[in-house]
This record gives C-alpha cells, sequence and structure tokens, in this order.
C-alpha cells in the first residue's frame, strides 16, 4: 500500500517463453491468419509474374555476363529443382515473352506492363505480410502512398534478383579458380560444391531477410528479420531435394497430362510460399515478444 492508502501500481514482467512455447506461437498464428491461402494467392501471382519478373532478372544479369550465359545458368538450376519438364515450359513462358516485346508505341506499352507484372508478386506478398505483422491499414493520400511504395519497392526488389544472381555467378567462377589454384584438379568439386551451398545459403538469407524487413508497412529490425529468413532459407534448402524427390516418385507432372508442368511449377511457388510464411511468422513472434518485454502492461 502506499502512504495515501491507495494500492500501488505495480509492472509485471511478462513470463519468458521457452522455445516450445514460442514454437506453438508461431503454429498457431500461422494457422489463424490463413497462411495456407495467403500462400495459394502468392503462388498465383507468383505463376503469372514469373515471365516478367525472369525478364528483368535476366536482362540484370545480361548486362554482365550476356544473355545466353545468363538464361543458361538461371534454367540450369530450375532444371536442378523442378525438372527438365518445368523448366523447359518455364524458358518457353520467359522466350515468348521476348519475342512480344514489339516496337515504338508498343516497347513501351510492354516495358510499363512488365514492371507492373514483375511488381504483382512483391505486391501480394506485401499484403500478406502486413497480415503476418498486423500492420495497419491506411486510406487516403497516406494510403496510396503506402501502395506507391510497396510498387517501387517491389521493381527494386526484382532489379535486386538480377544482381543476386550476378554476385552468384561471380562468386561460383572466384571459387572454381580459387579450388584450380589451391588443390589442384582432384579435391576441387568437393571444396566447389561445399563452398557454392554455404554462399548459395548466406545469399538465400540475405534474400529473405530483405523481403521481410522491407516490403511489410511496419518497422523490422533487420537482426529479427533474419532470424526468420535462416529457419526459411533452411526449409526451402532441405524442401528443395524432398521435392524433387517427390516428383521422381510421385509422377505428378503425368498425372495432369498436358498440364503438368504448371501444375509442378504451381506447387513449387506454394510451397516457396509457405516456406517464406513460416519465416515471417517467425520474425513477428520474435518481434512481439521483443515490444512486449519493453512495455510490459501495468497491473
Amino acid at each position: 500500500m502506499s502512504l495515501a492508502g491507495h494500492p500501488r501500481e505495480t509492472v509485471r514482467k511478462p513470463r519468458k517463453k521457452g522455445k516450445f512455447d514460442e514454437a506453438k506461437e508461431i503454429v498457431l498464428r500461422f494457422s489463424s491468419d490463413r497462411c495456407m491461402t495467403l500462400g495459394a494467392s502468392i503462388a498465383f501471382y507468383s505463376a503469372f509474374s514469373l515471365a516478367p519478373t525472369l525478364l528483368i532478372v535476366l536482362g540484370v544479369a545480361g548486362w554482365f555476363f550476356g544473355a545466353d550465359a545468363a538464361r543458361g545458368e538461371l534454367f540450369a538450376h530450375m532444371k536442378g529443382i523442378l525438372g527438365s519438364d518445368a523448366a523447359a515450359a518455364m524458358q518457353d513462358i520467359v522466350g515468348h515473352a521476348r519475342y512480344a516485346e514489339g516496337k515504338g508505341v508498343a516497347a513501351v506499352i510492354s516495358v510499363l506492363l512488365l514492371v507492373v507484372g514483375a511488381s504483382a508478386t512483391f505486391t501480394s506478398l506485401n499484403t500478406a505480410l502486413d497480415v503476418v505483422f498486423d500492420a495497419e491499414r491506411k486510406s487516403g493520400i497516406e494510403g496510396f502512398a503506402l501502395l506507391l511504395r510497396a510498387r517501387l519497392m517491389s521493381f527494386g526488389l526484382a532489379m535486386g534478383l538480377g544482381f543476386l544472381m550476378v554476385v552468384s555467378l561471380v562468386l561460383d567462377a572466384a571459387i572454381q579458380f580459387a579450388g584450380h589454384a589451391i588443390f589442384g584438379d582432384k579435391p576441387v568439386v568437393v571444396f566447389a560444391l561445399v563452398l557454392q551451398s554455404i554462399l548459395a545459403f548466406v545469399a538465400l538469407t540475405a534474400g529473405f531477410a530483405a523481403l521481410i524487413k522491407w516490403l511489410p508497412d511496419v518497422s523490422v529490425r533487420f537482426r529479427h528479420a533474419l532470424s526468420g529468413a535462416a529457419l526459411a532459407a533452411v526449409l526451402f534448402t532441405a524442401g528443395r531435394y524432398l521435392f524433387g524427390f517427390y516428383l521422381s516418385h510421385a509422377g505428378t507432372a503425368n498425372a495432369f497430362g498436358a498440364a503438368g508442368s504448371l501444375a509442378v511449377l504451381m506447387m513449387w511457388l506454394y510451397f516457396c510460399a509457405l516456406v517464406f510464411l513460416l519465416g515471417a511468422e517467425t520474425t513477428a513472434a520474435i518481434r512481439r515478444n521483443r515490444m512486449s518485454a519493453l512495455h510490459p502492461k501495468a497491473v
């Protein structure tokens, strides 16, 4: 009791959650935020904006290594993940998009549609992340400014993917050269594979962290984003091999006939979206716990 006879206000510190409680909270929020539905929406938009996004990525990488080298590297990676049929379908989609660019006014319109189409995936990611991070919806001029920011940020991230691919190609070449110079020809294969896997994981984590930090309409610390991104990168890396194993034994592409390649591509995009959203939920949980620790409720 205080001297005035009134009960003294105390500050109750929140009980520190264990790892199991944190994991349970993440899973429950993943369900309550309808991330399965949000993932399907992201996969749908990704499928239809895939061609313009890849054109931007290949365009940026092509400035440094040439269009043919960039295309070969990209679709070689896609073939290793999705199989030859789905990778060939993606290559056809990009090829048809390139030949439909046109000239003059048609070319200008094509470029504008390219930018809008490439940003569709990132805009859907922005919408999903706003749900995950409980961002308040803005209206009026402020809402329009946020929409414009999301579109510009989306195009910038698409360009960033191209530069990330350039960095990947440069590092691959540097690793091969260093391996030959130091170890000779025999152990260079193992050395290169291990180092490339590590660098690919680091680049993937950085890419996921950038999306989680910059796309939602709330402030997210980079170290919090990095934690969720690392989890998403681990699940993505493990799931890539499991997905390839599943495709080689399940015969999903054959079950859908002529649409088999598209079905495989949609499944892969859906898996990627779910993994990313789970990483985002992890970051959101860390952010909420951090905020509750800094601002405990008075009782």
